[in-house]
């Protein structure tokens, strides 16, 4: 059986290339370990106004997410007879003329060495988007180090087809030193001085209720060419979606599309679950639901927002496990507990790495009395329960697999929308325990 499969993967492979070369979309790849998925959907956001585009369900590699994108029948199966269906839909495209996307926008990782050199020998992007990767890039547990990681993901970036263009995160220093060596055109994003577009004046929104500020959102000031554009964005608060509209506008304004036509676009930008969503919850509180995944560069970005927010109550921190660091977990698990202690009031630590979280917080003097440690998503649900006041904040922050929007769930205020509201709500997800 697995045999068969690797047959329907291999062919699906063969069919993508064929129908790259038949239709020649333009491709926008989207690499990196932070903000990726925000970026593709701002990005989709952005282009689909003015060109067909088709954009990635998820997070692929090579092996069969990417080629179900290319084929237009994204559903990510290992079933032989699903294969097969792939592989007919394939075929199909290839023998008769179809419309096809103008551009595809590919959201890829790395999970493992090789990956990135498969990418590279399926498609030439005409546009890298490159994201922050930070110190300790997210899927780093099947390399032996960063510098491992950081050489495949130079493959992707050495893909990219000569009259192209590398757009990236020059804040993020593995970012910025990863394309310095690539002689394709480059452009700069950050909130430092010198970006060919640039973000500034970020605040947090807030809005009146029952509670003495409730947060709406986020704004904050784009730059380019010494021009300031406003950009609103709502239900949604974190510096995720200032580098993610900072690569997008850079992306558009490379397309030609007009600049009021991206900002407009932007700012009709909404949130889609799981990213630093703002939700309400029981007895007054605000939930900030960042439950989709978590690194320690993405935890860190998470509990400089709570740090900022303003709270009529106490600020509560709900951490699951960061999953695949490899060697370098139990330090960083460690770590994040010195900037934890300076801003929560209360800490749920879910999961057996989320301990290492629960020691280090010991260690500093953190009180015992407010550490809550649990296994399981549903066990620190029930906790949370008990203890939450009118006005608190609650951060929800973990891994994939940690299942940490069943917490979020367990303290919405309406439970009933959470088919809208929270992320991993498919059937597939909610069957598995």
């Amino acid at each position: 059986m697995e045999y068969l499969k690797k047959i329907g993967k291999k062919v699906l492979q063969y069919e993508s290339k064929l129908i790259l070369k038949k239709y020649k979309p333009k491709i926008i790849a989207i690499s990196g370990s932070v903000g990726k998925t925000t970026t593709k959907e701002l990005l989709y956001s952005v282009l689909s106004n003015k060109f067909y585009v088709r954009k990635s369900d998820k997070s692929f590699t090579v092996e069969l997410g990417l080629p179900l994108t290319i084929i237009g029948y994204p559903r990510d199966n290992n079933y032989i007879w699903s294969l097969i269906i792939h592989m007919l839909h394939g075929l199909r495209i290839i023998l008769w003329k179809s419309e096809y996307p103008d551009w595809l926008i590919l959201e890829i990782d790395a999970d493992k060495i090789g990956d990135l050199e498969s990418v590279s020998q399926l498609l030439h992007p005409d546009i890298l988007v490159l994201t922050a990767i930070g110190k300790v890039p997210a899927h780093i547990e099947l390399f032996p180090s960063v510098e491992v990681f950081l050489e495949e993901n130079k493959k992707i970036v050495n893909s990219v087809v000569r009259d192209g263009v590398i757009i990236y995160n020059a804040d993020d220093e593995n970012s910025f030193n990863l394309v310095q060596d690539s002689d394709i055109k480059k452009i700069s994003c950050g909130v430092g001085s010198g970006c060919s577009v640039g973000a500034s004046e970020y605040k947090i929104l807030y809005g009146s209720g029952k509670i003495e500020k409730i947060p709406t959102g986020m704004t904050f000031e784009l730059t380019a060419d010494s021009k300031k554009y406003s950009i609103n964005i709502f239900q949604s608060i974190g510096i995720h979606n200032v580098y993610a509209s900072m690569l997008s506008f850079a992306v558009g304004r490379e397309l030609k599309i007009p600049e009021e036509n991206i900002i407009s676009s932007l700012n009709q930008y909404k949130s889609i679950p799981g990213r630093m969503n703002i939700i309400q919850g029981i007895k007054n509180t605000i939930i900030i639901d960042d439950s989709y995944n978590s690194s320690p560069n993405a935890l860190d970005q998470a509990l400089s927002v709570l740090a900022e927010l303003k709270s009529s109550g106490r600020k509560i921190l709900v951490v699951g496990d960061m999953l695949e660091l490899g060697k370098y977990s139990a330090e960083e698990h460690r770590k994040s507990a010195h900037k934890i202690k300076e801003i929560a009031d209360y800490v749920f630590c879910v999961g057996i790495r989320a301990r290492l979280i629960a020691q280090e917080l010991l260690s500093l003097d953190f009180p015992e009395a407010k550490i809550i440690q649990t296994d399981l998503s549903e066990e620190a649900g029930a906790e949370l329960q008990k203890i939450i006041e009118d006005g608190d904040t609650i951060l929800i922050k973990g891994s994939q697999a940690m299942r940490l929007e069943r917490v979020v769930e367990e303290i919405m205020r309406h439970p009933e929308d959470k088919s809208k509201l929270l992320v991993r709500q498919e059937e597939e997800w909610l069957s598995r325990k």
